[in-house]
């Protein structure tokens, strides 16, 4: 009869922590934020700043954070705005936040953030401060799409790589942009796992690497959102996203690092859709608590 009466109560406490966990997820739902937005300005997106203001008031969000991508002041890598379109983009925002946040004395309105996905090249640092003080960029993304090789040159992350190797030096380039201070968090930080090779000890060596870094200035990981919108796709360890890849995440839910859920949305229609619950649901599978709120993180 104790026995019987220890596993009541047991099992309440069970039920009782299973309701905590499911009303912390329920509220963290309710707190719609995104900080990995597109616009048209790019040339591979759909719709205008005040298009995504829009539809995130539609969605019912609370912040919206703009992160286009980042020119440079004196090279176009492509795929961004050219560096003559920045002041504009910047003033749009900075109109769309005067026009929309005069609603937020009624609790209506939406806090919205002017902020780049850019990449970290050593020698662009004063320019990435400039950016974040004069500018007056709320913050930046850490995508790094290319980084600079050992002689110098930029090795684009799209190019097949000869061997997972390759890896540690784009997770090094990573990991020494975020002890920088200067990005707020790390946009797909797994996109190391988009080529076509299997998980090895330079993979896990790539995410303890980033993870690391991430967790000792308390910078944030991205979630992010975009694959599973297009699809698990063949690779020689099975079918599985390009990113966010599983073994990364698992090895960042053993982690004291800050994660969040990046929409990375590219057209107005795509800032919170399906896939954005299923990436909080694969979050709450991992154990992973993810932050909705980004500035002030660092």
């Amino acid at each position: 009869m104790r026995d019987e009466c220890n596993s009541e109560k047991w099992s309440f406490a069970g039920n009782h922590k299973v309701l905590k966990e499911i009303m912390m997820w329920r509220e963290m739902m309710t707190q719609k934020n995104n900080f990995h937005t597109h616009t048209k300005r790019c040339g591979h997106a759909a719709g205008s700043e005040e298009d995504y203001v829009k539809s995130a008031l539609a969605c019912g969000m609370s912040q919206l954070g703009f992160s286009d991508h980042g020119p440079f002041p004196d090279v176009d890598f492509g795929k961004r705005m050219l560096f003559g379109e920045l002041g504009d983009y910047l003033e749009t925002i900075e109109g769309l936040r005067e026009e929309y946040g005069s609603e937020l004395v009624r609790g209506k309105g939406l806090v919205i953030w002017k902020g780049l996905e850019i990449e970290y090249l050593p020698r662009y640092r004063d320019y990435y401060e400039e950016l974040l003080t004069k500018r007056g960029v709320d913050y930046l993304l850490l995508g790094e799409h290319f980084y600079m090789g050992a002689g110098g040159e930029c090795v684009f992350m799209h190019d097949q790589p000869l061997s997972t190797e390759q890896y540690l030096c784009y997770a090094r380039a990573v990991a020494e942009g975020v002890r920088t201070g200067l990005f707020q968090a790390v946009a797909h930080p797994d996109m190391y796992m988009r080529h076509p090779f299997p998980w090895d000890d330079n993979c896990a060596r790539a995410a303890d690497m980033i993870i690391d870094a991430a967790a000792a200035v308390g910078a944030v990981l991205e979630y992010n959102v975009s694959w599973l919108r297009r699809g698990r796709k063949p690779f020689p360890d099975g079918m599985r996203y390009p990113y966010p890849c599983d073994a990364f995440w698992q090895a960042a839910a053993k982690a004291s690092v800050k994660v969040m859920v990046g929409s990375d949305c590219h057209d107005p229609a795509c800032l919170w859709d399906g896939a954005v619950e299923e990436a909080y649901g694969n979050l709450r599978e991992l154990g992973v608590e993810p932050v909705t709120e980004l500035m002030g993180a660092v």
